[in-house]
């Protein structure tokens, strides 16, 4: 089980940020790191080629629902994960297991609740109360079954998801904004960076120790 976040200092500068984002107590080598993010990308790049055949398009031009997220994100941790298991020391195994858990769930509930939102009305001023509760209450929920996945008989203190933690990782949880249509985010074409931010939560999940 992963131990609650406390904002200390571990490397950086920057680290106040830095800390909320980066669970690593010990600096992975290169190699491992490469390997890791090689792993992420691999389990990105499956799920959209399956996608992209699916919707007959271009892998760079898939249309993301709830479905799509959550397919892509979850190829990406299982990659970077299975990358961090096989190069990384075993004793970091539970922390890179937790970790996943945690991405995975910041990375597919806040979408899921959004859509499930959305289906009841198409009235914008329910709709952008949907979307800030499908955001920041979905990031919440996430959380809390992170903790309940990883440590089910509560032996070890939560994980807390407090603001500043949210900020950190709210790129985890875009796809709310695309499923939003918010004019700038589809202006900026946002939905296209998706593949990058999986990858980068498979990522963070592989190095984690």
């Amino acid at each position: 089980m992963l131990a609650p976040v406390t904002g200390t200092k571990v490397e950086y500068d920057i680290r106040p940020y830095k800390s909320y984002r980066r669970h690593v107590v010990e600096e992975p080598d290169t190699a491992t790191k490469v390997k890791v993010a090689a792993g992420s990308v691999a389990g990105t790049v499956l799920p959209m080629v399956l996608l992209a055949n699916k919707q007959k398009s271009r892998i760079y031009n898939i249309k993301y629902g709830v479905k799509e997220m959550i397919l892509v994100s979850a190829g990406s941790i299982a990659g970077g994960l299975a990358a961090g298991l096989i190069a990384d020391k075993k004793e970091n195994k539970k922390q890179k297991v937790n970790e996943s858990v945690f991405q995975f769930m910041n990375a597919s509930v806040p979408p899921l609740i959004t859509g499930i939102l959305y289906s009841f009305s198409r009235n914008i001023k329910y709709r952008i109360a949907s979307t800030i509760i499908g955001l920041f209450g979905g990031m919440q929920l996430a959380a809390k079954l992170s903790n309940k996945i990883n440590d089910p008989h509560d032996k070890v203190p939560d994980r807390k998801l407090t603001f500043k933690d949210s900020i950190a990782n709210i790129d985890d949880a875009l796809g709310v904004l695309i499923l939003a249509k918010v004019p700038i985010a589809e202006k900026l074409h946002v939905d296209k960076t998706l593949p990058a931010i999986y990858s980068w939560c498979g990522y963070r999940a592989g190095i984690s120790n």
